[in-house]
């Protein structure tokens, strides 16, 4: 139930041209939010533009969640897709996705998850949830690296759907060399082209890492470790931009900071790595901080300390304001 692709877009991609030849008219809207990854909306809004279906973007009140009811009270008998994450990127929060795919199912439409920053962190049940596209990768929490991304297509489901976007790794004889494409069976009818061999043999050690640790394992160390996170920032009386409820909260707590792409500059000289995030404002901007099942409570010491001695010797004011790579 489970294929192999070089990158989450591209699994976009792939689970959305099952429905290239759909005739039903009526239905044609895909339900995102402004939580997702900018380069899964950009992947979705695209097709759907030369398709002529319509994208709904939900907006968020807040930065770090969206209520469930928000979602789910959009889709109709006129939704093709809901196409959303598990856990947001940005706040780490939660989604309720068994209620969502639910309410897809109950009115024909398919759901499309985006697990990037599930996998590896937090208990993962698919077929529990009714989940049709569920999209993952290797290269956050389960220790690998660019270019190993999967896709799992609901087994109920990968024998009634063809997807148009399409290669030689997805004919049930590759090697044949048929012009004539006969789709292999389940869900390795999603392959393309060949796979990035070299990527997925790099993910390999980091996947028996986690396994050998075990999930449970490592869910109970990195709600333990967020928790602690969350701590040291009300004492300093930071906005946490996350939540604080520890079932709705992923691997990481986003911190809202002056100065936080300064701050996470200053942060890299020091050796401490976290991420920043833009906001939907400046005020809204964040450092993401993202311990893992290796890391201990007095390294989120060092961190705030460090933090303390940014701000107070004011050496964040060393470093660009003009946001200018990747974080």
């Amino acid at each position: 139930s489970i294929t192999m692709t070089s990158n989450a877009t591209i699994s976009h991609w792939m689970a959305l041209s099952t429905q290239f030849n759909n005739k039903d008219g009526k239905r044609n809207r895909i339900i995102m939010t402004d939580l997702d990854f900018p380069s899964s909306i950009y992947a979705v809004s695209k097709i759907a533009e030369s398709m002529g279906w319509k994208l709904e973007i939900i907006k968020s009140k807040k930065p770090s969640y969206l209520e469930t009811e928000k979602i789910t009270e959009r889709i109709d008998d006129t939704t093709l897709f809901v196409a959303t994450s598990h856990v947001c990127f940005k706040s780490s929060f939660i989604q309720d996705i068994q209620s969502i795919a639910e309410k897809a199912s109950q009115v024909g439409a398919k759901t499309i998850i985006d697990g990037y920053h599930a996998p590896g962190i937090i208990p993962v049940h698919l077929k529990k949830a009714g989940i049709d596209f569920y999209i993952g990768g290797c290269l956050k929490w389960l220790c690998g690296g660019p270019g190993n991304a999967f896709l799992y297509v609901n087994p109920e489901l990968a024998e009634k759907i063809q997807p148009s976007l399409t290669g030689w790794m997805a004919h049930e004889n590759p090697f044949k060399f048929d012009l004539d494409l006969k789709y292999t069976s389940g869900s390795y009818r999603f392959m393309s082209g060949t796979p990035p061999i070299a990527c997925l043999y790099t993910a390999a050690a980091g996947l028996d890492i986690i396994k050998n640790i075990g999930i449970k394992n490592i869910r109970d160390k990195s709600t333990s470790m967020t928790q602690w996170i969350i701590n040291k920032a009300k004492e300093r009386n930071f906005s946490i931009h996350s939540p604080l409820k520890k079932e709705l909260r992923g691997g990481a707590v986003s911190i809202n900071l002056p100065y936080a792409f300064q701050v996470k500059q200053a942060l890299d000289q020091k050796k401490i790595l976290v991420d920043f995030r833009k906001g939907r404002t400046d005020n809204e901007d964040v450092i993401r901080i993202g311990p893992h099942f290796y890391n201990k409570k007095g390294e989120v010491d060092v961190l705030f300390e460090q933090i303390d001695d940014i701000y107070s010797s004011g050496y964040y004011r060393k470093f660009s304001k003009t946001i200018s790579h990747v974080t």
